[in-house]
């Protein structure tokens, strides 16, 4: 018994000594820093005109992008949401994970933000966000909004559908780890070990939450739920564009092919491929499942285009 218990620590310290001492290992630039299909241009037919050493670039500057947005999500965001249920008089064993999760969200911001800073410390020396720019007006209102969350609780079922996706897209890293660069895929694995236990606790803290308000209040935060999706974290447009603005000044022989590369991004929004990829019943189950319970997110299809009721599904034919 000692020995099993003594062989699982030294594993587990082996692990974590591995991961903090990759920053002393360079990147490697000569791999795909993130899968392919997790990248939006992959999904154009322009992408075919790129040439190999111009599509691993995107892909590994879209992948410092894909870094920056789990630091805004889980420091601009996670942070404020769940401090504002953490003061209320939640169950307990609820409000001990709770505490948990913020203190691990911190420890993911910090690491995305180093390895971001170990292969870009050009762009990230000064800052955590260079793709990401959110103007004033909406970073004040976000602000304020995310910490009154418990007025606000969609902000609980964007954390949901979020930390589902993370769990999703980590997994993709780990399927391709040959063919990746293995700081990420370090990170990647060490971030899917939590992500886990803070879908539990957005499911418990919906649990709580959503049948406490009213039908009224509840359909309200229905449909700014579906406009902050909609808005920006469905098709690629400010940001994701601003990835592939990046490519074309380090590769002014593209700067011809920008109109077209700007163009088939932002028809992304009626390619129903992609939108599977980001949000579906494969790649978010359990959010997805919970829709379907709750009569004001009926319309959610609208938005959300790999989403419909499990009636609406067509059956297969023989």
């Amino acid at each position: 018994m000692f020995f099993s218990v003594f062989c699982i620590a030294f594993a587990c310290g082996l692990v974590l000594f591995c991961f903090e001492n990759m920053a002393i290992v360079p990147i490697d630039f000569s791999r795909r820093f993130i899968p392919e299909r997790l990248t939006p241009l992959f999904h154009t037919h322009v992408y075919a005109q790129l040439s190999d050493v111009q599509s691993m670039r995107y892909n590994q500057l879209h992948a410092s992008y894909f870094n920056e947005q789990t630091i805004f999500f889980e420091s601009a965001m996670a942070q404020h949401i769940l401090h504002s249920f953490v003061t209320l008089k939640l169950p307990d064993g609820l409000a001990n994970g709770l505490r948990t999760f913020i203190a691990e969200e911190a420890e993911h911001s910090k690491m995305f933000r180093e390895l971001n800073r170990q292969c870009l410390p050009e762009i990230y020396a000064k800052g955590d966000f260079h793709f990401i720019n959110v103007s004033l007006f909406p970073s004040v209102c976000l602000q304020q909004w995310v910490k009154r969350a418990n007025w606000f609780p969609f902000f609980l079922w964007v954390l949901l559908i979020q930390e589902e996706r993370a769990l999703f897209c980590a997994k993709e890293f780990l399927s391709e780890t040959d063919g990746l660069e293995p700081h990420f895929v370090a990170t990647q694995r060490r971030h899917l070990a939590d992500e886990v236990g803070h879908i539990q606790w957005d499911e418990e803290l919906l649990d709580w939450t959503w049948p406490r308000i009213g039908k009224t209040w509840r359909d309200i935060n229905a449909h700014l739920f579906g406009w902050m999706m909609g808005e920006y974290f469905t098709t690629p447009k400010r940001s994701g564009l601003r990835v592939v603005s990046e490519l074309v000044k380090e590769f002014p022989a593209l700067q011809p092919l920008w109109p077209e590369l700007r163009n088939q991004m932002l028809q992304l929004s009626h390619n129903q491929e992609f939108h599977l990829l980001c949000y579906s019943r494969m790649v978010t189950p359990k959010a997805f499942a919970r829709f379907d319970q709750w009569p004001e997110f009926r319309s959610l299809s609208k938005v959300l285009h790999g989403y419909c009721l499990p009636s609406d599904i067509p059956k297969p034919t023989r």
